[in-house]
């Protein structure tokens, strides 16, 4: 699939981007579109969970409490087989598609996308476990998937989440102190933002030109194939 941006396809049907041309290529796969708003929005702390189980599928198909339930009384588990629903945690939150595949298990795959990128921008997240991620480049005009777990080692993952808690005791210890020399009363303090990024070189940045692109495009296929 090549890049895209908000243009008119040779179908004559308008594509607003990443996201609407994979959602045109899952229709034309056999799912099913689902509206959004006939199911519920996956909340923070479920989609936290949810992360920490690695994507288990029987966690989504068995939240049934009345906070997820539509107006249609619908939740998750009664998605069909074969159908997706688009920003399930909403526009700014991951996932960007929520698939419910022929076995009934549920994928979460986000759409990564730049006009002149060959890697995604993280910003303060990073590549989620058993999460399936889309990217599209338009350098390359081409684009190239990937598992989390392909590209970020739980062991990384874990050395992270050490770092950002030892810098936040940190910057407590240093707000703190700030607080105590306050002679004017105006209340400065610090807080620390997370950003991401990966470094070295090309050959570690560069998705499409990576040496194991092949072997992580394979490995979704045989992911989403299971």
């Amino acid at each position: 699939m090549p890049y895209f941006e908000n243009e008119r396809a040779r179908s004559g049907k308008t594509i607003n981007g990443h996201e609407d041309a994979i959602a045109i290529r899952f229709e034309e796969a056999g799912l099913e579109r689902l509206k959004n708003e006939d199911y519920p929005r996956l909340k923070k702390g479920s989609m936290k969970r949810w992360e920490e189980l690695n994507f288990d599928s029987d966690y989504l198909e068995f939240i049934s409490d009345t906070q997820y339930k539509t107006k249609a009384n619908k939740t998750f588990g009664d998605m069909p087989l074969g159908s997706f629903i688009e920003q399930p945690a909403g526009s700014q939150s991951f996932p960007d598609f929520l698939v419910r595949d022929h076995n009934g298990r549920f994928i979460a795959i986000e759409a990564k996308s730049g006009r002149n990128g060959e890697n995604p921008m993280w910003n303060d997240s990073l590549p989620k476990l058993g999460a399936v991620y889309i990217l599209s480049s338009g350098r390359q005009n081409a684009t190239t998937l990937f598992l989390g777990q392909d590209v970020i080692s739980k062991a990384e993952h874990d050395l992270v989440r050490q770092q950002e808690e030892e810098i936040e005791a940190v910057v407590r210890k240093y707000n703190k102190l700030m607080e105590d020399v306050d002679v004017n009363k105006r209340g400065w303090i610090q807080k620390s933002r997370k950003q991401h990024f990966q470094g070295g070189g090309k050959a570690k940045t560069n998705y499409f030109t990576h040496q194991d692109r092949q072997r992580c495009e394979q490995n979704v296929l045989e992911f989403v194939s299971q």
